[in-house]
């Protein structure tokens, strides 16, 4: 009987073990939020209103996220948090660069490490800005941020700067930069 005791503890031990690298491995959850848009800003825009991105700009919005989140999830790096549930929150906080770090909270009730919010400053017609920053929830802590300039107001050019930003700044295999 003492030996099936100690057989059946070594065997509960073995089996700990192996699990520990996959457990210790696990990787983070990562929130991926909607891309903002910021508006340059005229004298005229005082009398009428800043206008908003542009059908196109705003399909654009989609699909440079949908290209972060795809870039993201291959990495093996993080895994990527549904956002579903808590989607008609983010909405009502949009611009979320504006929203005072209401980011970290919604990210917390959706049970995410890592939150990532990312800005497109339109500075031009031909002239954008890309930046994008990854924040610790627990610590409310900056521990990424990258930008890119993108030239060209096209899909081409948004997903050129997306996939840029990734591979050079976001993902590299150094991430002590």
């Amino acid at each position: 009987m003492k030996k099936s005791r100690v057989a059946a503890w070594l065997a509960a031990v073995l089996a700990l073990v192996a699990a520990a690298p996959s457990i210790a491995t696990a990787a983070p959850k990562l929130a991926i939020f909607p891309i903002d848009m910021s508006m340059p800003r005229s004298e005229e825009d005082f009398f009428r209103g800043v206008s908003g991105p542009n059908p196109d700009e705003q399909k654009r919005l989609s699909l440079a996220r949908d290209e972060l989140e795809k870039r993201f999830a291959e990495s093996g790096r993080y895994e990527i948090v549904d956002l579903t549930p808590i989607s008609e929150e983010i909405k009502a906080a949009q611009p979320i660069f504006e929203c005072n770090g209401c980011e970290v909270d919604l990210a917390a009730k959706a049970k995410a490490d890592l939150v990532m919010t990312a800005l497109i400053d339109k500075i031009s017609e031909t002239h954008l800005s890309l930046t994008v920053a990854i924040i610790d929830v627990a610590e409310s802590k900056l521990v990424n941020n990258a930008s890119v300039l993108i030239q060209g107001n096209t899909d081409e050019s948004w997903l050129h700067g997306v996939r840029w930003l990734v591979r050079n700044r976001l993902l590299t295999k150094d991430e002590s930069k």
